[in-house]
């Protein structure tokens, strides 16, 4: 899910972690996993929309106190440390990936190609629905561009043999922008719900295009529980109590992010049949997110700031889009480890822990990883 340029929101995850295997260095020799390449928006992006020339974001990555955690500086992630795609590569015993647009950094192990803002759908298709996007935006296609070029360049006539023998495709969270937008822009869930299949067509379009690349290992995770997100509970309050689930999540909205969520299973299950000899995963970040706020205590999440951002201006919710995380003014909470939430639309470096921790074990035998 995530991403955020000028009210321009996203999200995203899948997850892979130490606490699964006896060591990273058995997850590599018993996967055969040597590179990883990340297509997505701001939960994957590591420092490309940074560097995207026009970029106008309203999260600013490249601004404390983002990256405080673990980098001790920001590095164009969209969290105070690691995020999901960083636990992936660490769990292979490989390198962070470096960013696409970062022409000074190694790609030897795989590249991340996501960008904050990114839509699964090209602009095109979003102005003819009275939807704007930022001229920036780096939608799928291009990302797939890039992708294509990079492996061009790189490996050449050898590229087939490299995807299908050792390399992890991780394809998004897709989605997150599209809806984001059409919301933010006053559109209402019915009519946002209709776009669905649209987005969901595109995602497999593109995992298409990289099977013929030659990849077989495909992560594809859904959408993140749009309505305990503080940017939603902030952006979108229900006058009506019975709106919001025990958790205190805006039911409508997590039960939109659920509807995605089941299309996208469908339509890979169709794939997974077209192409047997393909494994294609999806990561469930919707469950995964759910239960660390379900469990919260048990994870060593503070129960009282459960829905709350660590990184905001105040209010019940810690988030306001007039002073988000980033600006000069705004302050991190002392605590980081104890919150779910980062800067009201992205999570923790111990949340996106904690979730890699959650789905790995199921994803890692679907993957055929002997353990």
């Amino acid at each position: 899910m995530a991403s955020l340029s000028l009210p321009k929101v996203s999200f995203f995850l899948f997850v892979i972690t130490f606490a699964y295997f006896s060591s990273p260095s058995a997850a590599q020799t018993k996967c055969n996993i040597r590179s990883v390449y990340q297509l997505g928006d701001s939960l994957a992006d590591a420092g490309n929309v940074i560097r995207t020339p026009g970029a106008s974001i309203i999260f600013r990555a490249n601004q404390a106190p983002y990256g405080e955690t673990f980098f001790r500086r920001p590095t164009g992630r969209f969290s105070n440390g690691r995020i999901i795609i960083d636990y992936i590569s660490s769990a292979f015993k490989l390198s962070f990936l470096n960013a696409y647009l970062d022409r000074r950094a190694s790609f030897s192990q795989g590249v991340n190609f996501a960008v904050a803002g990114a839509t699964a759908l090209n602009s095109s298709f979003w102005a003819a629905r009275g939807i704007r996007l930022p001229t920036w935006n780096t939608p799928l296609a291009a990302q797939l561009g890039w992708f294509k070029s990079h492996l061009q360049s790189t490996c050449g006539s050898n590229c087939a043999q490299t995807l299908r023998s050792s390399s992890l495709i991780v394809m998004g969270e897709w989605g997150g922008n599209d809806y984001y937008n059409g919301f933010f822009q006053n559109k209402q869930l019915p009519e946002v719900r209709n776009y669905v299949p649209s987005v969901v067509a595109g995602i497999m379009k593109s995992i298409k295009d990289v099977i013929q690349l030659g990849a077989t290992r495909i992560l594809v995770p859904g959408i993140y529980p749009l309505g305990c997100l503080p940017l939603y509970l902030t952006s979108f309050p229900d006058s009506n109590a019975n709106g919001y689930d025990q958790l205190g999540c805006l039911r409508n909205y997590n039960d939109f992010a659920s509807y995605h969520n089941r299309y996208l299973t469908r339509g890979l299950a169709s794939l997974q049949r077209e192409f047997p000899n393909v494994r294609i995963v999806y990561g469930d970040y919707y469950g995964a997110l759910l239960t660390l706020l379900r469990s919260a205590s048990s994870f060593g999440f503070n129960q009282n700031t459960l829905l709350t951002a660590c990184c905001g201006t105040g209010g019940r919710y810690n988030f306001n889009f007039r002073t988000v995380c980033g600006s000069a003014s705004v302050r991190a909470c002392s605590n980081p480890a104890q919150y779910v939430h980062w800067d009201g639309i992205h999570l923790t470096d111990e949340a996106h822990r904690h979730m890699t921790d959650i789905v790995v074990k199921d994803m890692l035998s679907r993957f055929g990883c002997t353990v």
